[in-house]
């Protein structure tokens, strides 16, 4: 996936956040990648950021994506691809593979440089609401 895929995956629902939308594909497609950003800006950056309290819940609700489905389905795929414990029942395929392409994608951005990552996807977390920058 593009940078400017996901920037602009992340844009939209900025925006989107004020008004619900629909429950579409594409909309959990969105909510997926941004999911996978949150790991990662927690990973790499977690003394700069912290999560928002319901946060995710919250913004899934208000866009329409189906948060009790994909929510864990990204987290398991997360473990099951870091090699950590996870539940098999909560995996779909489809949202495993895209939550490895969003992954490997991320891993290329962070080899740039920690820094940059964490300026430019802490933002990202910052603007739909995921995450708080830490003073």
């Amino acid at each position: 996936m593009k940078l400017h895929a996901l920037c602009a995956s992340a844009v939209a629902l900025t925006l989107a956040l004020a008004v619900p939308a629909k429950a579409t594909t594409k909309v959990n497609k969105d909510f997926i990648s941004l999911g996978v950003i949150a790991y990662a800006v927690s990973q790499k950056c977690g003394a700069s950021y912290e999560f928002v309290d319901g946060s995710m819940r919250k913004a899934a609700d208000q866009i329409g994506a189906d948060y009790d489905t994909y929510a864990p389905a990204v987290m398991n795929a997360i473990f099951a691809i870091m090699d950590f414990e996870y539940d098999r029942t909560k995996l779909i395929p489809e949202v495993t593979q895209q939550v490895r392409a969003d992954l490997n994608y991320l891993l290329d951005e962070i080899n740039k440089g920690n820094r940059q990552f964490c300026n430019k996807y802490g933002a990202v977390m910052v603007n739909v609401g995921f995450m708080r920058k830490i003073k």
